[in-house]
């Protein structure tokens, strides 16, 4: 079992009226570390949570499942890609451009910076701020997110177990040779601080999605 450590995620849901003072009461009631937001017509809820570090998968679908028995007519689709380009990254870091710049193309600093993940329109690149926040907690780690994100590999986990219907993410090195089925050992649980509670980021957390 890894050392625990916090995560932090956004599920993009449908079907949840922002606007809907009980449905956002009851959000906050009975759930743990997280909040609301609205985004291009869907609603994010972002959540922190414990779990063993390496391993967030069962305790990002936990937080999904219970969303879902909290408001039975929530649909949870997925978890969002965070992803940032070097404008983004250079607000986050409270640096300037030119130093992002020099960081990803490797003219100053240690090097190995993460590859960008896409490159849109205009030539303007895109990362997946985890991995960047990952090169950060190494280098510079006075201005790294004390939580951590979700690296994409799982992601995609999560997200494929989402859009099937499984409680539990499959994990590549188990599997159950009677069944077929993938299994998981749980080893993660979601955190019981209060949102009264909780310190989310000076900085807004946006997610941005590839569609």
């Amino acid at each position: 079992m890894g050392v625990p450590v916090r995560y932090m995620f956004t599920l993009e849901i449908e079907n949840f009226d922002i606007q809907d003072d009980a449905a956002v009461e009851r959000f906050y009631e009975d759930v743990a570390e997280a909040y609301l937001s609205a985004r291009d017509g869907l609603v994010d809820a972002t959540y922190v949570v414990e779990a063993s570090e390496g391993e967030p998968c069962d305790a990002v679908l936990d937080a999904a499942n219970h969303l879902r028995q909290l408001l039975p007519e929530v649909r949870v689709n997925r978890v969002t890609l965070d992803l940032v380009n070097m404008t983004d990254i250079a607000a986050r870091v409270n640096r300037s451009r030119s130093t992002v710049r020099s960081w990803a193309t490797g003219s100053r600093g240690p090097g190995d910076f993460p590859r960008q993940i896409s490159t849109l329109g205009g030539g303007v690149q895109v990362w997946h701020w985890p991995e960047v926040n990952d090169w950060l907690r190494l280098n510079h780690p006075d201005v790294a997110d004390d939580e951590r994100g979700i690296p994409l590999s799982q992601v995609e986990r999560i997200n494929y177990s989402l859009s099937t219907g499984r409680k539990r993410a499959p994990r590549a090195s188990v599997v159950n040779a009677e069944s077929g089925q993938w299994v998981t050992t749980r080893t993660a649980s979601i955190s019981v601080h209060r949102k009264s509670d909780l310190a989310m980021p000076e900085r807004p957390y946006k997610s941005r999605s590839l569609r």
